[in-house]
Parts: structure tokens; sequence; C-alpha cells
């Protein structure tokens, strides 16, 4: 097998090591809820030493007062049963009313259950919808749902430039996955109006991939590697690293 055809193998694996891996992207939110602080962060010290009982009834109470960020955490622990039976109903009838307050990771967490089929039909629309509400947010997981949605065309008509365009989103708000597929696309040409590949810029972000813990971009970079001289990857090694760096800010190429 050739390191290309690696290459297109590992990118189409991608979908379906999702479903096992990207639920969990944002599990529970930190932020600091005004007036009710104390049960909130009671419930987050509660997972901590996995006293799942405790945390579902701090934050319970939070929830049915309608406290979004609490109504989210009590819609993952339904999800994979902590602490209360297992139950993908009542995890989205949670998600959804912490969604319906704005709370990007809730609307993420339901596009990953319709993306699934858990609790519901599998519906690609419906959690398109979702990750869109999401992205609104510049929430980097779900740019990467929806550029895999693209990209694997599910649902609608495969379309690798906006598949593409949000791969860039995700990889500059620091989605690891977002900054592999893009990589990959950047290595292949695919997106690219005349299909070109451009080994330089996948250089740069399998190389922030690998550092952000994703190993499988490796086969991105020794591809890259093959086709760019010494001095073209000592640049965009050092490019890579000021992108990083200004988290993703300066010099971060599309």
């Amino acid at each position: 097998m050739t390191l290309l055809d690696r290459l297109f193998n590992l990118a189409s694996a991608v979908k379906f090591s999702t479903r096992k891996n990207l639920f969990v992207c944002v599990p529970f939110l930190l932020f600091s809820i005004t007036g009710h602080a104390e049960p909130f962060v009671a419930g987050l010290n509660a997972m901590d030493r996995e006293h799942y009982a405790t945390a579902f009834r701090a934050w319970k109470g939070l929830a049915e007062t309608g406290e979004a960020e609490a109504q989210n955490n009590l819609g993952y622990l339904y999800q994979y049963g902590y602490g209360a039976k297992q139950s993908y109903t009542s995890a989205i009838r949670f998600y959804t009313l912490a969604a319906d307050q704005g709370l990007a990771e809730a609307h993420h967490k339901l596009g990953m259950l319709y993306f699934n089929g858990y609790g519901s039909p599998q519906n690609y629309d419906r959690a398109k919808r979702s990750f869109l509400k999401a992205a609104e947010k510049e929430l980097g997981a779900s740019e990467y749902m929806l550029g895999l949605i693209y990209y694997q065309g599910l649902g609608l008509m495969q379309n690798y430039r906006r598949a593409k365009s949000y791969f860039i989103k995700a990889a500059k708000n620091g989605n690891v996955m977002g900054q592999f597929m893009l990589s990959f696309m950047l290595q292949v040409g695919e997106g690219h109006p005349d299909k070109e590949p451009e080994p330089l810029k996948a250089f740069i972000w399998s190389s922030i991939a690998i550092e952000n813990g994703y190993i499988e971009a490796d086969s991105v970079l020794s591809f890259a590697k093959m086709q760019l001289t010494d001095a073209l990857q000592r640049k965009a090694s050092a490019v890579a690293n000021t992108c990083k760096e200004s988290d993703y800010e300066i010099s971060c190429p599309s």
C-alpha cells in the first residue's frame, strides 16, 4: 500500500472514529454561575471524585431552576448513566433546554446524538442544524463535524470546498481533528480550485496536529516532507510554531 493510499484510508476512517470519540470533546462547563456557584462547583468536585450521584443531585436542582450550564451537565450524566439511569431521551431533553438558552456546547451534544442516532433516529439534517448553531459561536468541535458532513456527503451533496472551509475554521479554533483533516485535504489537493496539492500548508497543519496529540497526522507530514526541500521544511516548522504559539491568530495558512 502506498503512502497516498494510507492517507485516503485514514481520512475515510475519520467518520467512524468520530462516532466513538467526539461525544466527550466538551464534557463539562466550568463557568461560574451567579448566585449558584457553590452547588455548581460542588457538582464538579463530586465528578472529580467519581461521586456521580452527588453531582447529579447538585446539578438537578440547578437545572430545574433554569440554569443552562447545569442542564447541559445533567444531560451528560443521563447520556452516560452517571448518577442516574442511562437515558438518551432525558439527555436530549436537558441538552435541548440548555441549547434553547443559546449554550453552544449543548447544541453540539444534541448534534452528536442526532448524528449517531442515539435517542432518536439518525438524522444528519438535524445534526447539521445543531452544529450550525454551535458553530455560530465558533465551537471548533461543531465546525469540524460540519466539515465532516460535507466531506462525506452525509445527508447532502458532497462538497469539498465547503468541507475545507469548515475544517479551516475548526483548525483555527484549536480543534485537532479539524487540523488533521485540513492538512490531509491540502496535501491531496481536495477543495482546491485546480486540485493542486499544497504540501507546505499541509506540513504546517499536520505538524500542529501532531503537537496537539493526533499522531496519525504523521502520515500527512511524511508525504509533505517528500515534496519539500530542507529549507522549506524549516520555514514550515517556523510558521507552524508561530501559528500555534499565537493561539492560531498569526501566520496560520488557509
